[in-house]
């Protein structure tokens, strides 16, 4: 019985374990109301549910083109239909990783899936608003069709992918190098693809075919967040895909130098560039954009999200060394030493460490977005039939008001140009992050404007941070 028990997980397990991710993220999504990210998750999902109303967005550099014009049909079910997007979006990740071990010919590939699944960050952020799942799709498609021989295909789907997250040109620049030394001399121009459609496209809005280059929001050497160690990243990691996955992910990067200085580099070429490299070069570049202080980098470790695919075929590599490589002879100390590496990743993300999954904070509303809930509540009993308009920088109180925040008729930001143009009776609610941080409207600014009067405040304390939302009215 024990025996048909196995052979029936095995024969179905390709079925079962997304099967059961697919279970577990709705029921996340059903009983947890949170959205992963305070700022850009909420910006990106309003951008994709109000986009259908400014067709402009979809041209928006920022909101990354792509990445509006795929999530916004699930965008109009509210944040729960972005969630379910970015769910759905990972469990074909998962998939498509499972398929590019296969075709590697890596022993034991179900469990690139489980590597995933089990990324303490990963799982996290999927409810979410954010690109970096799509971008993770993408890139291992792109592997995928690439070591299927498909150099067409696999150019095509890489050149979009700069209009889903911009670290898509540091992708475009490996795959350049892999055509280059497979010489498909041909296929090189179809890596343009994406910004040649993009230009082509977001010329009827800007009158500009180089649109994709001037507004690309990034292309700043000015260090705008500050700069930090250029290790950042390596510690970081930790908290990214947790201790077990770690330790594994070393494994197989050492692993790699076993190939890179064995006789079959040249028969691994392929895996080589797009794992090994792929992972290297975007690692570095955000090291680098940290430590330098550029592109507008602020050093979040989530970014590693893009390259989660990447780590999880490196940590089977990994897995596979020290579970049959290292111990060739000794089959039952293979499989403890399994057995044990994959209950400790399965069982990490739900132990007491700071990498690991604590549902009450990491699945629902911040006590930030709580307060600004608050805040909105009482203004709604305030309006009494009224439609004034609403000036505010915090991104979660449009959800909460279910307010367009691209409509100025009813919405403005809250910046100091703004609140010296606003009418009698609209009402700001100033918070002493986003607009301060993003509209540079300090306290100081709003006592400068005249007639404005103070009409309430909303506090609260997270993690020893304070919050405030101040409520104002223009007389």
């Amino acid at each position: 019985m024990t025996g048909k028990l196995r052979s029936f997980t095995a024969r179905y397990a390709l079925f079962i374990i997304p099967g059961l991710y697919l279970a577990a993220g709705i029921l996340t999504i059903i009983f947890f109301d949170g959205t992963g990210d305070t700022g850009d998750s909420i910006l990106h999902y309003l951008y994709a549910r109000y986009a259908p109303l400014h067709p402009v967005i979809f041209m928006n550099h920022w909101a990354k083109p792509l990445f509006v014009m795929i999530s916004s049909p699930f965008a109009q079910f509210g944040f729960n239909g972005m969630k379910f997007f970015n769910l759905i979006i990972s469990i074909c990740t998962c998939y498509v990783t499972y398929l590019t071990a296969q075709r590697l010919e890596l022993k034991n590939p179900l469990l690139s899936m489980v590597f995933i699944i089990f990324t303490p960050l990963w799982y996290i952020l999927t409810f979410s608003g954010l690109t970096e799942p799509l971008f993770a799709l993408f890139l291992i498609g792109a592997v995928w069709l690439a070591i299927r021989n498909k150099p067409a295909a696999s150019a095509l789907l890489v050149s979009f992918m700069p209009f889903v997250r911009s670290e898509g040109l540091i992708i475009m620049g490996v795959f350049l190098i892999y055509l280059i030394f497979l010489k498909r001399w041909k296929y090189i121009p179809l890596l343009l693809t994406g910004h040649i459609l993009f230009s082509l496209a977001g010329y009827l809005i800007y009158h500009d075919f180089l649109w994709v280059f001037n507004r690309m929001p990034y292309a700043s050497l000015a260090p705008k967040h500050g700069s930090g160690p250029l290790l950042h990243f390596v510690f970081q990691m930790n908290y990214v895909i947790g201790i077990p996955i770690y330790v594994l992910l070393v494994a197989g990067l050492i692993r790699y130098v076993r190939l890179l200085s064995g006789k079959s580099r040249l028969h691994k070429a392929p895996e080589l560039i797009l794992v090994l490299f792929c992972f290297l070069a975007y690692f570095t570049a955000h090291s680098l954009f940290w430590y330098l202080g550029i592109f507008n980098s602020m050093g979040l470790k989530r970014v590693l999200l893009g390259v989660v695919p990447l780590i999880s075929i490196i940590a089977l590599r990994g897995f596979n060394l020290l579970t049959g490589e290292l111990f060739l002879n000794h089959r039952k100390a293979n499989q403890v030493i399994g057995g044990l590496l994959l209950v400790y990743v399965v069982i990490f993300p739900f132990t007491n460490n700071p990498a690991s999954v604590l549902w009450g904070r990491d699945m629902n509303l911040t006590p930030e977005q709580k307060t600004a809930h608050k805040a909105a509540v009482y203004l709604k009993s305030r309006l009494h039939g009224t439609h004034p308009r609403f000036c505010y920088t915090h991104p979660y109180l449009s959800e909460s008001l279910n307010i367009d925040p691209f409509d100025s008729v009813h919405r403005l930001d809250c910046t100091p140009w703004f609140l010296d143009s606003l009418h009698s009776g609209d009402w700001v609610i100033w918070d002493n992050w986003f607009a301060v941080v993003e509209s540079y409207t300090t306290p100081v600014t709003i006592k400068k404007i005249a007639s404005l009067r103070y009409d309430t405040s909303f506090s609260a304390i997270d993690d020893g941070r304070d919050i405030q939302f101040v409520i104002y009215r223009k007389e």
